[in-house]
Order: structure tokens, then C-alpha cells, then sequence
């Protein structure tokens, strides 16, 4: 095989790879995010149990995340997404076809294991080719693609629903997906990747050095509070809280989720952008500017909530988190920078445990906060959430945006 051929190949691993984590963006923030009514009405249940769809999906992302790093290190990005891609398609099938809670919790597991291996390993392909000076663009246009499956997820997936329901939907990207990790299969096989890392084996080593740092330590606690704040946001509650609270339609408040992932998907290469051409390369007054920002839009919702303002132009608040909530490129080069090499792909491992841990927790406890005032069925079947439960939520997001803030400071370049 011809130079030119391998790198031809390479870069269509990378894309496939690139559209595996697109796909798994949609999975991650359609469900419950997008059709939160539909199931909650479908499994007559409560917020509690239809929040831990997301939650199983993080917490098993964000575990997973701390063997993918290993597993990256040993046998290369491109044999670790042909694991993931196989049990995320198992888990993208099985889905649509579950009739109790316990079965779809069980396809979650599936589909977060098997997200949890594109994002990082895709990453580490890139890094082999890409310049340090290239590296934070090269990874925002990897999380736009990545990100835009949040666009899809919100209004127009709700428009697919709308017209076959949420099984046929789901079912269908669940087919795209299995044929997609079909071709990837067969490109690997033509493409015989050759790393195999022998000398690399499984430690806690490499864990412990990378969490002894301050630095990084720091830039964790904001980030995973900071990503936390915004994609519980995308994910779990935005939606249902415009619907409740704000007296926004269905559609709409898909539509506002939409324009939120689009500002997310394009916030990355700004923010990448601003940092290499407009200030040096220095990231820590991006971070510090964005974490104020972040307690800006948490205070301002809870006093909408106090002072009982039903106002739309909550939908323009939540464009903050959205904005200030993507800013990974910039995290990971200043991780590569804070560690060596030979433990990078670790140490971004932690962050992305970090991400969706905090998404996790915060989906459980936001299903346990809206159960503590009683909900109201209203003539559709679909149960609406009182002020007093959404300042519970809104309240706690506050307390945790003064805790970005406070290590934000601590954050240097």
C-alpha cells in the first residue's frame, strides 16, 4: 500500500470516527432532553427515573473514559473506535425497541460505553499529525461536527418524532449507525494499523502522577463544573424548563435547544481562535471571564424564578452556558501542556470523566429536586413542574457556578 493510500484511509477512519461522535451527541442529548414528555408519558413515571436515562448514559461515559485512555496508549485510537463503535450500535438498536425501564437503562449502559471510546481516541489520531500551534483548531472542528449532533438532536429530531414517533425515529438512526460501523470495520481491516504499545501496561501510575498536580486538579474542577452546568442544560432540563416555566411550545423549545448546540458547536473554534490569533495562545482570562459569565446566567434565572418572570428571554440566557460551555479545545492543549506526553491521553481521560460525572450527578439530583414539590398534570397527561422546583434546580446550579469561579482564579497559563 502506497504512502498516499494510508493517509487516505487515515482520514477516512478519522471522519467516520468524527461522525460516530456526531451520532453520539444526538443520542446524548435526545434522550430525555428532546422527548422527556413522550417517555415520562409512555412509562408513567416520574422526572426521577426519566433523568437517569441521561444519568446512566454519563456515568457510564465518564467511567468509561478512564480505560479508554489506557486502552488508546495500548493499542491506538483506530482498533479502540471499532470496540466502541460495535457496542454503541448494539446499544443504538435495542433501544427503541425497549418496553420497560429496566431495558432501556441497560441500552444506555450500551450506548455510553460505546461513546466514550470515539471523542478521546479520535483526538489521539489527530495529535500524531497535527502541529501544537494547529492542534486546539484541529480539535474544535472535530467538536463541531460533533457538537452539531446536539442541533440535530433538538428541533429537527422532534420533528421526526412528531411525524413516526420516538421508536421509528431512534430506530432509524440506530440502523445508519450499525452500517456506518459496518464500512469502519472494513476500512480498519484495509488500513492494518500497526500500533501496538507493549511496553505500555495497565497502571494506576500514570492516574496518580496526572492527579498530583495542582494545575491540574484545578483546571478539572472548572471544567467539569463549567461543561456540567451547560450540558445538563442540553441534555436533561432545558428544554422541559422553557416548556414549564417559560410557556414556550413544544417545537420552539426544541428549536432554542437547537440554536443553543449550534452556538456550542461554533463557540470552540471562536474561543480556539481568539486564544491563537488575538492573545498568545493564553487561555486563562478566557476561563476566568467565562466562569463570571456562567454565575451571570444562573443568578439571573434564579431571580427570574424568585420574582416569578415568565419572561422568553430566558431562552437568550441559556445562550451563555451554550457559548462559554465549549471550551474543551482550549482544556486539552493546556492539559497536553501541564503533562507529558506519554500521560496526555490520560490526563484527558479524567477531564472527559470529570465532564460526565458532573452531568451524571447533576441529571440524579435534578430528578430527585423537581420530585420534592408536587407536579401538575395538565390535560395532555404531561406532567408540569412548579417554580419552587425548578429555584431548587437553578439554586443549586448557582452554588456550583460560584465554585467554577473561585477555581477559575486559581487557573495560569
Amino acid at each position: 500500500m502506497t504512502l498516499h493510500n494510508k493517509h487516505y484511509l487515515r482520514f477516512i477512519l478519522i471522519f467516520i470516527a468524527t461522525i460516530f461522535y456526531f451520532l453520539a451527541n444526538i443520542q446524548r442529548v435526545s434522550v430525555p432532553g428532546a422527548i422527556f414528555d413522550n417517555l415520562q408519558s409512555d412509562f408513567m413515571t416520574d422526572a426521577s427515573r426519566i433523568t437517569l436515562l441521561g444519568a446512566v448514559f454519563c456515568y457510564i461515559y465518564a467511567i468509561t473514559q478512564l480505560v479508554v485512555g489506557l486502552l488508546v496508549d495500548k493499542i491506538g485510537g483506530f482498533r479502540v473506535v471499532a470496540l466502541g463503535c460495535i457496542i454503541f450500535s448494539i446499544g443504538a438498536i435495542i433501544f427503541p425497541f425497549c418496553n420497560n425501564l429496566v431495558l432501556l437503562y441497560l441500552s444506555r449502559a450500551f450506548l455510553g460505553f460505546g461513546a466514550a471510546t470515539f471523542y478521546l481516541s479520535t483526538i489521539r489520531e489527530v495529535k500524531k499529525y497535527s502541529k501544537d500551534k494547529n492542534f486546539s483548531l484541529s480539535v474544535s472542528y472535530i467538536l463541531f461536527i460533533g457538537y452539531s449532533g446536539g442541533i440535530i438532536a433538538n428541533a429537527p429530531f422532534v420533528f421526526f418524532v412528531n411525524q413516526w414517533g420516538w421508536r421509528a425515529a431512534l430506530g432509524a438512526i440506530g440502523v445508519f449507525t450499525l452500517v456506518l460501523g459496518l464500512v469502519y470495520l472494513i476500512v480498519l481491516f484495509i488500513f492494518k494499523p500497526v500500533h501496538i504499545e507493549k511496553k505500555t501496561k495497565f497502571s494506576l501510575s500514570p492516574f496518580l502522577e496526572v492527579l498530583s498536580k495542582k494545575e491540574n486538579i484545578n483546571l478539572y474542577l472548572f471544567g467539569s463544573i463549567n461543561y456540567g452546568l451547560y450540558y445538563v442544560l442540553q441534555s436533561v432540563i432545558g428544554k422541559k424548563f422553557l416548556e414549564d416555566f417559560c410557556f414556550i411550545g413544544v417545537n420552539k423549545a426544541a428549536l432554542i435547544l437547537s440554536i443553543m448546540a449550534l452556538i456550542s458547536a461554533f463557540s470552540g473554534t471562536i474561543t480556539a481562535f481568539v486564544s491563537k490569533c488575538f492573545l498568545n495562545n493564553k487561555r486563562a482570562i478566557i476561563f476566568k471571564t467565562f466562569a463570571f459569565l456562567s454565575f451571570l446566567s444562573c443568578l439571573s434565572v434564579c431571580l427570574c424564578l424568585v420574582f416569578n418572570i415568565h419572561t422568553k428571554l430566558i431562552a437568550l440566557i441559556f445562550c451563555i452556558p451554550s457559548f462559554i460551555g465549549s471550551i474543551s479545545p482550549l482544556l486539552i492543549l493546556t492539559l497536553h501542556l501541564y503533562n507529558r506526553y506519554q500521560v496526555s491521553a490520560t490526563a484527558v481521560s479524567i477531564q472527559n470523566f470529570g465532564f460526565f460525572m458532573t452531568v451524571g450527578l447533576l441529571g440524579t439530583i435534578i430528578g430527585l429536586l423537581m420530585n420534592v414539590f408536587e407536579p401538575i398534570k395538565n390535560d395532555s397527561g404531561v406532567l408540569v413542574y412548579s417554580n419552587n422546583s425548578y429555584l431548587l434546580v437553578f439554586g443549586l446550579f448557582l452554588i456550583l457556578s460560584l465554585v467554577e469561579f473561585y477555581y477559575s482564579l486559581k487557573i495560569k497559563d
